[in-house]
């Protein structure tokens, strides 16, 4: 009975998730994600919220919860595989030997390339702080994320960068 409302009404919830998400690239994977958990929940259960018209209600608000809780499984599921595909934590980049100190551009410049090998999740949301100047309240805005997530991983991505460069070496003489 629940297969047969999930095949027949799946477009009508998938526009309201992509609302929701504002179209985001799991947005296929949360709803996914909230119909096996809905399943899981047994016979009785799907068969009642079929009967009281409230599949499509709560398969949307399990997703409104899911995308926006960062205690949720599906956040954590997507920042373990953020910070899968390239840790930050011992992350090195390669040390050149510097001939000639440089100036504070070269500096830049450097700084660019190391933001640019972080992974994905770190990459953007340094980028747009760092580089473009966007607050953390406007990056957490843009990505639906707690802003306290967003300043704690901005503040290791800055301490890591601290550690990296020496602003001596790129002073010039």
């Amino acid at each position: 009975m629940i297969r047969e409302y999930l095949q027949t009404h799946y477009d009508e919830i998938i526009s309201k998730v992509k609302a929701i998400t504002k179209n985001h690239e799991l947005t296929y994977d949360l709803l996914n994600d909230c119909i096996i958990s809905l399943l899981e929940k047994g016979n009785d259960y799907t068969t009642q919220l079929v009967l009281d018209e409230k599949v499509q209600h709560y398969l949307v608000k399990m997703c409104y919860i899911q995308f926006n809780s960062s205690t949720s499984p599906f956040y954590l599921k997507y920042r373990k595989e953020s910070k899968k595909s390239n840790s930050i934590e011992g992350y090195e980049i390669e040390e050149k030997p510097i001939e000639v100190k440089e100036d504070k551009k070269k500096l830049a410049d450097d700084i660019k390339l190391y933001i640019g090998k972080l992974p994905l999740y770190h990459r953007e949301i340094s980028t747009k702080h760092l580089i473009e100047g966007k607050s953390q309240r406007e990056i957490s805005r843009y990505y639906n994320i707690n802003r306290i997530h967003i300043g704690r991983d901005i503040n290791t991505v800055q301490k890591n960068i601290k550690l990296t460069f020496n602003r001596k070496d790129y002073e010039s003489e």
